[in-house]
């Protein structure tokens, strides 16, 4: 990721490619729950999740998904200052999930899956080389993916994630649908998670940066303590992502 905002491909190609991803090889499943379920992850991952968004999750005895991208460990750009490795090996040793993310978060509709695979392959050498534990779920970098991509990841992972809203209880175990933790978008949000609550579904979150003064794909602290006081309020199960796809599959 460069210090700019990514600014995704508006061709024509791009946008068909995008929208027949969904639609191929799909992985679907319809979790039948007691009550609704959340996820709550962060992708990248700056380092404003380690310090303003996971002890407001670790306040609750819950714990979040990271995907981690190891390659921007240490750097700053528009999400701020990154995790470093050992606040990666922290969070794990706290009982966070961490997911992969690819290595330089590389572009899925730009790179040729192989490519891409080499980069995932690169990550997981990384986690290795840390003392951590093989990644059990992935999401696309940029939400970005071709239906060959989606087709080569399939069996890598228990579940690959997007950044499309959900439209249904159903979920694309190869590209599942997930719901913002973006300031412009909390209301949405919120409205989503009454929906879990209320219909027993599933609902994977995702966010950024979390700091006062966040960027467009990022929340401020107040706001995602809103979420998660919601999500207590109503009375909703919390796991990670990992451990989410174990309980709905099981």
């Amino acid at each position: 990721m460069n210090a700019a905002a990514y600014q995704p491909r508006t061709d024509l190609v791009a946008k068909v490619r995008r929208r027949m991803a969904r639609h191929v090889d799909r992985q679907m499943i319809r979790p039948q729950l007691e009550r609704g379920l959340i996820s709550l992850s962060f992708d990248d991952c700056p380092r404003s999740v380690m310090d303003n968004a996971l002890p407001l999750i670790e306040a609750r005895g819950w714990q979040a998904t990271i995907y981690a991208a190891m390659g921007l460990c240490g750097i700053t750009n528009h999400l701020g200052l990154h995790m470093s490795e050992q606040d990666i090996v922290a969070a794990h040793a706290a009982g966070h999930e961490i997911g992969d993310h690819t290595f330089t978060h590389i572009d899925g509709l730009k790179a040729g899956p192989d490519t891409v695979l080499s980069d995932i392959a690169r990550n997981r050498a990384a986690f290795q080389s840390l003392g951590l534990p093989r990644a059990e779920t992935f999401a696309y970098p940029y939400g970005e993916v071709t239906p060959l991509l989606k087709r080569s990841l399939k069996g890598e992972f228990g579940l690959s994630r997007g950044i499309h809203n959900p439209g249904s209880s159903a979920l694309d175990l190869g590209l599942a649908a997930s719901a913002r933790l973006y300031s412009k978008h909390i209301e949405t949000t919120l409205a989503l998670i009454k929906t879990a609550a209320r219909e027993k579904r599933w609902l994977i979150l995702f966010g950024h940066d979390v700091r006062d003064n966040p960027s467009e794909f990022g929340c401020t602290p107040a706001e995602l303590f809103r979420v998660i006081d919601t999500i207590a309020y109503l009375g909703l199960d919390v796991l990670t992502v990992r451990d989410a796809v174990k309980k709905v599959t099981a």
